[in-house]
């Protein structure tokens, strides 16, 4: 009967610490949210903030623009203008190694907030469920691929994925993996089509490096909505 009692005096805990835990994550959300809509926060990370920034850091603007870019991730601020000015000023290969970097940082940052914050809860909310059950067992073991592939095939919000996966019990190596490796595509040709236009609006003239940047980045524009005609054809 103790035993019992103990147990039951521990789950409540549990849950108690839970609830208090989702309280401040939503909190924050709301409160990030409120900040970015009704504020200037947003205009911090606009390109001439940004650039302004990066100019005064000199040779040490990479890291000041993986730093940038990592706490616009963590706060939900959306990376593509970021993402343009990578490629503007650090042309393709270093644009995209900044890119990727910012980005990674700023996902994990995102996934152990909402690990700490929210998981508890919605582990205990949902546990007896059997689809959970399935569900989550199966991220858990296979959780490497379902982050390659939600970062390869853009379907989904990249901010959203983040605090997502955070609720599920994905393991830390396998989403920041699949987060590193998943996102390279994407961020290069989103980078090089800024770098070559960049480079065509300094020059006076398109090369074909441009007309095949942009080739690509309509294609990968148009995977969604070719693996979404795909899925519903099977």
């Amino acid at each position: 009967m103790q035993n019992k009692t103990g147990a039951s005096l521990g789950s409540g805990a549990r849950s108690k610490g839970a609830i208090v835990k989702l309280f401040v994550f939503l909190a924050l959300a709301i409160a990030l949210f409120v900040l970015i809509k009704f504020t200037n926060l947003g205009g911090y990370f606009s390109r001439e903030h940004v650039e302004g920034a990066l100019k005064q850091l000199g040779v040490y603007a990479p890291i000041g623009f993986v730093a940038i870019y990592a706490i616009a991730t963590i706060i939900g601020v959306p990376g593509t203008i970021l993402t343009i000015i990578g490629g503007v000023i650090f042309g393709s290969i270093l644009g995209t190694i900044s890119v990727v970097a910012g980005a990674t940082i700023g996902a994990c940052g995102a996934f152990f907030v909402s690990r700490f914050l929210a998981r508890d809860f919605v582990a205990e909310k949902f546990m007896e469920k059997q689809w959970f059950k399935k569900l989550d067992k199966g991220i858990e073991d296979q959780g490497l691929y379902y982050i390659l592939f939600i970062r390869l095939v853009p379907l989904f919000p990249f901010n959203g994925i983040n605090f997502a996966s955070g609720l599920t019990s994905v393991k830390f190596r396998d989403y920041f993996i699949g987060t590193a490796v998943g996102i390279i595509p994407a961020s290069f040709v989103f980078v090089n089509a800024a770098s070559k236009a960049s480079d065509a609006a300094s020059k006076g003239e398109a090369s074909p490096g441009l007309f095949i940047s942009l080739a690509l980045l309509g294609l990968l524009t148009l995977a969604p909505v070719a693996y979404k005609k795909y899925k519903s054809t099977k």
